[in-house]
């Protein structure tokens, strides 16, 4: 008798241990329609859980990205991927020497060819969102940045160029259906050229010109359908 309790004992023991070390999923938001958006990769006792992972999902179903962690407080760890909703790989980055912005990224366009085609002297995520997402990243080339901001559907926010850290060249800002939002050109750091802002349909906002980081010339104003309503000359 003695014998089988603490052959009970011993397998209870067991258990409990194989338990703790299992690792199980854990739907922690879902969308309207009930399938899982937010995943939490756990293991340990329910009482006391550890997060090793965690998984974000499009509507469709579609993975959108995978992370994972160790130790308690959760820190950062191993290979972190990101992936566009046609399921094609869009960033991936190593989380397992530093823990803030993550090291040794890739970015990848919606086609799976290398998002920046130039020969790059580094690329660096200098910004990431609340959901862990790389919102601004630096590709560096010489003198010259290239900086890209996205939406957290990975989807492009605004493109620019810095020169000995200054704006220089054209940007752009984007809505979130791609349109074009904001077009303007720069030298030295400040506004020069054209300045466009359009509405989310495409159709110019208002437009003009500007010298120096000034405004200058006259400014037009359009209504939605894109009828002019108003200008204003910035000379007088």
């Amino acid at each position: 008798m003695k014998k089988f309790s603490l052959f009970l004992t011993l397998a209870l023991a067991t258990l409990l241990i194989c338990s703790c070390g299992h690792v199980r999923e854990e739907v922690i938001q879902t969308y309207p329609s009930g399938k899982p958006m937010l995943v939490f990769l756990v293991k340990g006792d329910k009482k006391n859980p550890t997060r090793v992972g965690e998984k974000m999902y499009y509507e469709s179903g579609q993975l959108q990205f995978e992370k994972k962690f160790k130790g308690k407080p959760e820190v950062p760890d191993g290979m972190w991927s990101y992936y566009w909703d046609n399921g094609q790989l869009f960033a991936s980055a190593d989380f397992s020497q530093r823990h803030d912005f993550g090291s040794n990224w890739i970015f990848l366009n919606r086609n799976g060819d290398p998002w920046y085609t130039g020969k790059l002297d580094s690329v660096y995520v200098s910004d990431m969102g609340m959901l862990g997402t790389p919102t601004t990243v630096n590709f560096c080339s010489g003198k010259h940045e290239d900086v890209v901001q996205f939406y957290s559907n990975f989807t492009v926010r605004s493109t620019e160029r810095l020169t000995d850290g200054m704006r220089s060249g054209r940007v752009y800002f984007y809505f979130p259906n791609g349109q074009v939002q904001v077009e303007a050109n720069f030298s030295n750091g400040q506004e020069n050229g054209p300045y466009i802002v359009y509405q989310e349909n495409g159709i110019p906002y208002y437009q003009g010109n500007y010298k120096d980081g000034k405004r200058v010339g006259v400014w037009e104003f359009y209504d939605a359908e894109g009828n002019l309503t108003n200008t204003k000359d910035y000379n007088n």
